[in-house]
C-alpha cells in the first residue's frame, strides 16, 4: 500500500503531465495523406498515410516530419476541434525530417516553441495520433541527447533527442513538450528492434528548417534596416501574462541575419517581438509601419519575449 508522500508524489506527476496535455493539446492535429499507388489486385488505387502535427502559428502553419507528407497528393488535417481542412505543402527537408504545412483558417490556437536546454532525465510527454486514434498523450524521460540515425541513402538525423517515452506509428509529426507544455521537439522515428527507443528533433532544428522553408511565403520585415523574418503570431494565456500589458499578439522571428542589426543586438529565432519604441507591434504588418515611422530615429528600443520573459534590448538599425 502506497504511503502518504508516495501517494504525493505521484498526484504531482499526474498533474505535471495533465498540464503539459492541456497546454499543449490544443494545438495537435491529425495529418491524414494520399498517394497514388495500386490495388492489391494491380488496378490504380490510393494509399493512405497518418500522422501527427503542431500548429505554432495562428495563421495556420504547421509543423510536421518530412516523411509523414513524403509523396503524398493530397494532404488533410483534423483541427482538435473536429473541423477536417485541406493543407498545403510549403516545403520539407528530409534531412532534418522536418515539414511546414498551411491551412487556409486563421486564429487557430498554437503550441509554443522553446529551445530552452533539456537535461538528461528531464519528464517529456509526447502528443499525437497512434495508430490514427485521435489524441493520444504518453509520458517518459529524456534519455540521451545528440543521438545520430540514418535517414536513408548518405544521409542521417544529427542531434536527436532519445527518449523512453512510448512513440507508436502515427505520433510522427507531434510535438514531444516539457512539463509547461512547451515543445521541446518533433517526433521522428522509433527504433523496432529497441523498446523504449524514441527520438524526436530538436526544437532548435526546427527554428531553422522553418526559417528556410517559409523564406518564398513568409513576409520580411525591413531586411535591411533590421535584419530579421517573421511571421505574426497569437499570444497564449500565460504569454500574454508575461508581456505586462496583457498584450494579445506579437511578431515570431523566423530568421535573425547574422551579423545584421537584430543579430547585433542578441535577438534570435524564436523570440517574440511585442514593441517597437514603446510602440505595441502585434503583426508584421505594424512593425513594418512602425520601422518606417522612425526612419532617422536612432537607437531603437525592441521588447520582446524570450522563454515566456520579457525583455528588452537596444538596436541600432541599418541605413
Amino acid at each position: 500500500m502506497a504511503t502518504f508522500d508516495e501517494t504525493v508524489a505521484l498526484d504531482a506527476y499526474s498533474q505535471a503531465i495533465v498540464h503539459a496535455a492541456e497546454r499543449a493539446g490544443p494545438a495537435v492535429v491529425k495529418i491524414e495523406t494520399g498517394r497514388g499507388g495500386r490495388a492489391p489486385d494491380g488496378r490504380p488505387g490510393p494509399q493512405q498515410g497518418l500522422g501527427s502535427g503542431v500548429i505554432y502559428s495562428s495563421d495556420g502553419h504547421i509543423l510536421t516530419n518530412a516523411h509523414v507528407i513524403a509523396g503524398a497528393s493530397r494532404v488533410l488535417v483534423t483541427l482538435p476541434d473536429g473541423r477536417r481542412l485541406p493543407a498545403g505543402v510549403l516545403g520539407a527537408e528530409p534531412s532534418r525530417d522536418l515539414a511546414v504545412l498551411r491551412v487556409a483558417e486563421g486564429r487557430l490556437p498554437v503550441a509554443e516553441l522553446t529551445s530552452a536546454p533539456l537535461r538528461v532525465g528531464q519528464l517529456v510527454v509526447a502528443i499525437g495520433n497512434p495508430f490514427g486514434l485521435d489524441f493520444t498523450v504518453t509520458a517518459g524521460v529524456v534519455s540521451a541527447l545528440g543521438r545520430t540515425l540514418p535517414a536513408g541513402p548518405g544521409q542521417q538525423l544529427e542531434q536527436l533527442i532519445q527518449t523512453d517515452t512510448p512513440i507508436n506509428p502515427g505520433n510522427s509529426g507531434g510535438p514531444l513538450v516539457d512539463v509547461q507544455g512547451r515543445v521541446v521537439g518533433i517526433t521522428t522515428a522509433i527504433v523496432p528492434w529497441g523498446q523504449g527507443l524514441g527520438f524526436a528533433v530538436p526544437t532548435a532544428t526546427a527554428y531553422e528548417v522553418i526559417g528556410r522553408i517559409t523564406a518564398r511565403h513568409r513576409e520580411t520585415i525591413g531586411r535591411g534596416v533590421l535584419g530579421i523574418s517573421g511571421l505574426d503570431t497569437v499570444l497564449d494565456e500565460r504569454a500574454s501574462r508575461a508581456t505586462g500589458t496583457g498584450q494579445k499578439a506579437g511578431v515570431l522571428l523566423l530568421e535573425v541575419e547574422p551579423g545584421g542589426p537584430a543579430g547585433k543586438a542578441s535577438l534570435r529565432g524564436g523570440d517574440i517581438i511585442l514593441t517597437l519604441e514603446d510602440r505595441p507591434v502585434e503583426s508584421v504588418s505594424a512593425l513594418r509601419k512602425a520601422v518606417q515611422e522612425l526612419i532617422g530615429r536612432r537607437p531603437w528600443r525592441i521588447g520582446f519575449l524570450r522563454e515566456g520573459r520579457r525583455r528588452s534590448v537596444s538596436l541600432v538599425p541599418a541605413t
